[in-house]
């Protein structure tokens, strides 16, 4: 053709009054910079369209993108048109279009005609392509496209579902919207809308908005907004925090709550709330977590300790502050256990909780006749400027404590009416305390009913008496979960 196009098929019908041909049998169709092949084709030159139909394959001979499969409409780049566009929908066999694209595209003279010579196609064949499936592929000039319907896109480790994805080349990034998801090598990613930023066609950052929640192993973690960072499509780092909200918008509605709710992190019996809380993963090697905003972790590992009528305080062991830290062992770093018990898998190695930090863990009673289960555990409390977890094997090892500090521990009162006598409540009188303690070591017990002097402050609040069921091991990007052990 006059206009540079090149076009072969088994037989043709041309239409001059609409300036259109209609191609029968393998078509193939050539102009500067696509190849089309189909059954079936009818190209209008003067509006420089050509629609395609059974078995499309559609290539880009600059920078080799291609697509496959579905109903094809093609318009070409013109005096009147600034950029090309392909539409593919799926087609009456009910195979779905697929594309293969390279984002990134050689420089080529709009007013040339005529295929262009080996010499001036430079591709850049370490680049590599997504893999783009769709019922509906839209795509704009080189550096845009819109896929729609179920949409499935893979690259690398990368995996990502959606109602519709859109890329925008200018923009450098992907915009995942409707029952999104993303699974990278150690991680799966949900979020009514994930956007990825993708600068020179390289993922570097993860953005889940509304309902994010991140699946690790043996890891969850639930925010209205959640952020990975990654170099090389490795996750280094993580930021999970509530939405930003206007200070001058409206009352706050159900929607905006679920938009301010504070980050949840749970593995196993752990539970990690804050204002915000970031994950350090170099090289996806899980190193520490901040919990940043009126932090609190709480562990209901030993829920056998628990019994009928004990207070919700006192139903789990825990430890706030206005920030904590956690900080884990590598799995290198635990190679110089005895044969028998070295692993791969992540241990916590502390905990510090800092501003107003506080910390209570429950533990047998010493009284040797008390019956876990039956008999109320006991309890210690501490409070401090900081406190200091030191683990051991998923044990505590020692406490420590720093500032000014106040402590109490209490034990359970195990006295029990005697077997001949049977103990009958007043119905009329005024419900009695629910709890009985007897105070330990460090405290004392006030013996007015209804009520009691708190135990003496200072002794030996920074000793740790027992084991805390605090986290062992928790799994990181990479390894997994040691058995409990509290």
């Amino acid at each position: 053709c006059s206009d540079g196009v090149h076009i072969w098929a088994d037989s043709a019908v041309a239409y001059s009054a609409q300036n259109m041909s209609h191609l029968l049998g393998s078509v193939r169709y050539l102009d500067r910079t696509r190849e089309l092949r189909a059954d079936e084709a009818r190209y209008f030159s003067q509006a420089a369209r050509i629609q395609a139909y059974g078995h499309v394959f559609v290539r880009d001979t600059v920078q080799g993108s291609e697509i496959e499969n579905g109903d094809l409409v093609y318009l070409r780049r013109a005096s009147f048109r600034e950029q090309e566009q392909i539409t593919v929908i799926t087609g009456p066999d009910g195979v779905r279009p697929r594309a293969r694209l390279y984002m990134k595209a050689a420089a080529v003279d709009p007013t040339a005609t005529g295929p262009l010579p080996d010499s001036a196609v430079t591709r850049d064949t370490t680049k590599v392509p997504y893999l783009v499936v769709g019922d509906r592929l839209f795509l704009q000039g080189d550096q845009y496209f819109l896929a729609s319907g179920n949409v499935e896109i893979e690259r690398d480790s990368l995996d990502a579902r959606a109602d519709t994805a859109e890329y925008d080349q200018v923009a450098a990034r992907m915009l995942l919207k409707g029952s999104a998801r993303v699974e990278g090598g150690t991680y799966t990613l949900w979020g009514r809308t994930i956007n990825l930023a993708i600068p020179e066609g390289e993922v570097t950052s993860v953005r889940a908005v509304r309902d994010g929640i991140l699946v690790g192993e043996e890891l969850r973690l639930e925010a209205p907004l959640v952020q990975l960072f990654l170099t090389d499509g490795a996750m280094e780092r993580l930021v999970a925090t509530p939405l930003p909200r206007d200070p001058d918008s409206p009352p706050v509605t159900a929607e905006d709550s679920a938009m301010l709710a504070r980050p949840v992190a749970e593995a196993e019996d752990f539970r990690l709330t804050a204002d915000s809380v970031e994950v350090l993963a170099p090289g996806e090697v899980l190193d520490r977590i901040f919990a940043a905003g009126n932090a609190r972790g709480a562990s209901s590992g030993r829920d056998s300790l628990n019994v009928p009528g004990l207070p919700d305080l006192a139903r789990t062991d825990w430890l706030e502050g206005d920030t904590i830290v956690a900080t884990f062992s590598k799995p290198e770093e635990n190679l110089d256990l005895p044969p028998d018990t070295a692993t791969d898998e992540y241990r916590l190695e502390e905990l510090v909780a800092r501003g107003s930090a506080r910390s209570l863990y429950r533990m047998a009673s010493s009284d040797s006749t008390s019956r876990p289960g039956v008999d109320a555990p006991a309890v210690h409390y501490v409070t401090g400027k900081a406190i200091r977890i030191v683990m051991a094997e998923g044990e505590v090892e020692r406490m420590e404590v720093d500032g000014p500090t106040r402590g109490w521990h209490l034990e359970p009162d195990t006295r029990r009416a005697g077997s001949d006598s049977v103990a009958i409540p007043d119905s009329t009188a005024p419900p009695p305390d629910t709890v009985s303690v007897r105070a330990g070591a460090a405290g004392r017990r006030s013996e007015e009913a209804g009520s009691r002097t708190p135990p003496g402050e200072g002794g030996e609040a920074g000793a740790a008496p027992g084991a805390a069921a605090l986290p062992g091991a928790v799994k990181g990007p990479r390894g997994r979960r040691r058995g409990s052990r509290r």
